[in-house]
């Protein structure tokens, strides 16, 4: 029962059948109206509860999500993670192999939202699990591989790619497993360091390739997620990989931070500020 719908008057039998059948078709549509409103109220509580976990989750992505490492590598850093979810599907992380050495990874995990975030800190967990052993990319990502696949949810994979830079040597050293390969601008040039491999957590035994090269001051590096090339504006057009790296060359007298911004604005301006469809994360590095 929802309510009682009481009807009284002073005359005796004044109330006729007529009344009776008014009464009960009236009854019957307040009893509508009220539980639509009890409905709308609970939804909106259930809606402001999501909300706030969803606020929470991503306070707490943030916080897994290392900020730029402070000790001088010998490389200008910036990292981004705007996300097209309140919680990102991407990732990205710094492991301090010494003082001398560090780990740089980017990865996206398959999917969007709080299930992909979540299947991203295990990755991020997992990471850090390796750290100790100061692995280089390839094994690294090999090892990546095995310990995902173990912990494979709902048909979940991730991309990847990781790369250690040694300072003093200045050796960067790169792998990729299915990640949008990394971009690097050096004598004047940006271009793509090609590098392809399986995405992690789908087969065994994948071995990867890993790629070295020596780098001078002014080099850049770019880590970036498929969100920024593969961004498409109305007229149905990617930002495509040849607007980045144009776009580096024109500014790569820019710090890292700068040419982190750069490339979201333009991305953003791409796609006239349309709500975000995919994440996009972004690693630059530049070599001081």
């Amino acid at each position: 029962m929802i309510g009682v719908l009481d009807l009284e008057s002073p005359q005796p039998n004044y109330f006729t059948e007529d009344h009776v059948q008014t009464l009960s078709i009236l009854a019957a549509n307040l009893a509508v109206s009220l539980e639509n409103a009890r409905l709308y109220e609970q939804l909106a509580r259930d809606e402001a509860r999501l909300e706030r976990d969803l606020q929470a989750a991503k306070r707490i992505q943030g916080a897994l999500l290392r900020p730029v490492p402070a000790e001088d590598y010998g490389l200008e850093m910036a990292a981004r993670y705007p996300s097209a979810r309140e919680v990102c599907g991407d990732l990205y992380e710094f492991l301090r192999y010494g003082p001398q050495q560090l780990g740089i990874a980017l990865g996206d995990v398959s999917g969007k939202g709080t299930a992909a975030a979540l299947y991203g800190a295990v990755a991020i967990g997992i990471m850090r699990s390796l750290a100790p052993q100061k692995l280089q990319p390839a094994e690294m990502l090999k090892q990546m591989n095995q310990l995902v696949g173990e912990r494979r949810i709902e048909g979940r994979f991730m991309t990847a790619c990781f790369a250690t830079w040694q300072k003093g040597r200045q050796k960067l050293r790169v792998s990729n497993a299915g990640q949008s390969q990394p971009l690097l601008y050096k004598h004047g040039r940006c271009g793509k360091i090609e590098l392809t491999g399986f995405p992690l957590g789908i087969f065994e035994e994948v071995t990867y390739d890993e790629w070295s090269v020596t780098l001078d001051s002014g080099n850049i590096l770019v880590f970036h997620s498929d969100g920024i090339a593969e961004t498409m504006n109305s007229e149905g057009q990617f930002f495509g990989t040849t607007r980045l790296t144009k776009l580096i060359e024109q500014h790569h007298e820019a710090s890292a931070t700068e040419i982190a911004d750069m490339i979201l604005r333009e991305v953003d301006w791409f796609t006239q500020s349309a709500p975000l469809s995919d994440d996009r994360t972004l690693v630059v590095a530049k070599v001081r």
